[in-house]
């Protein structure tokens, strides 16, 4: 087949300013090939942009554009720009979306994501200029640690982890030497302000040992005590109370101010509730309520409280840049 005039005529439609019209006309002088006019809208400048796709009899097709001067040519149409495949920037410190991907471990713990994303930006931004590198020592420590946390006991237990979270052993290696300088910064930063912070705000800490469960409805009197366990099995079996754990420790600064002050209050083998929850009403039973003491536990939890107030001073202070698709949103103190 020769393309010579038909490609003329195809450049000839391209080039009228407007190919839609033109169309059953093309088609009809060239009745061997099948054609179709593709449009796109540049979202960059709003410019439409046409291609004609021509199929001849063998199956072959050609792509034919043609580009103004100063427009931008077709194969260059939906090419991301390098902000595109950000999420999020944190004074300068930027947040592929690969990264965003690695931090969704973090999502159940006691941020939002959007949180812990801003938090992690905030957190690298301040080892770019202060982290020190691991010993090999160091290092296998952290590790040991870190697949301790994860129940990975095991060498074949390690190997599936990794495989399931397509991860090699470099990349272990770099995710572990991040968690283990994270928190070398965290011991860094409430270095000698634990006492006084556990002075000032250690009743938050203090743990009470309860029997809970929550009721579908709300009961129509409160168990006594002595009968309380008996009173949970028999609503767990009938489906009067939500299957879950019975017994917990809870810390008064966990709680809403009205349950902590009523939890914590109670003397200890006594009901207390019921409590409105999220799918029904609470009620517990008060094992035994102690004062939080400054041990190895309460140490760290107060070190992650100084943290978390230390990254939120920088969130506020900082200039927050999301990119969601095409759109840039800016937002910060």
């Amino acid at each position: 087949m020769t393309y010579g005039p038909m490609l003329a005529d195809a450049v000839g439609l391209l080039s009228s300013g407007e190919p839609e019209r033109g169309l059953e006309g093309f088609r009809a002088a060239y009745p061997r090939v099948r054609t179709r006019l593709v449009a796109q809208r540049e979202e960059f400048d709003g410019s439409l942009h046409h291609a004609l796709l021509i199929k001849d009899g063998d199956g072959a097709t050609i792509s034919l554009s043609r580009c103004a001067e100063r427009a931008l040519p077709w194969p260059l149409r939906g090419v991301h720009r390098a902000g595109e495949h950000l999420l999020l920037r944190v004074n300068g410190v930027e947040t592929p979306v690969a990264r965003a991907i690695a931090c969704l471990d973090f999502i159940w713990d006691e941020s939002a994501l959007a949180d812990r994303l801003v938090a992690d930006s905030l957190v690298r931004e301040e080892l770019e200029e202060t982290r020190e590198p691991l010993s090999d020592a160091a290092l296998q420590e952290a590790m040991d640690a870190f697949r301790r946390a994860r129940g990975l006991l095991t060498g074949e237990a390690t190997r599936a982890w990794m495989e399931r979270n397509r991860l090699s052993h470099r990349e272990l290696e770099e995710l572990v030497a991040l968690e283990a300088a994270v928190a070398a910064l965290r011991s860094r930063v409430a270095e000698g302000r634990v006492e006084d912070w556990f002075a000032e705000h250690g009743a938050q800490l203090d743990v009470a040992r309860v029997a809970r469960a929550v009721f579908v409805t709300e009961p129509a009197a409160v168990p006594d005590a002595a009968g309380f366990l008996d009173r949970v099995e028999r609503a767990f079996a009938d489906g009067g109370a939500r299957p879950g754990e019975v017994f917990a420790t809870v810390r008064r600064g966990d709680l809403d101010g009205e349950t902590a002050e009523r939890i914590f209050g109670a003397p200890p083998g006594t009901v207390a509730g019921p409590f409105p929850v999220e799918g029904g009403h609470l009620l517990v039973k008060v094992l035994a309520v102690e004062p939080a003491v400054l041990d190895a536990t309460v140490r760290d939890l107060v070190e992650r409280r100084i943290f978390s107030e230390w990254i939120e001073e920088r969130r506020n202070a900082a200039k927050i840049e999301w990119f969601w698709g095409i759109a840039e949103r800016t937002a910060g103190g």
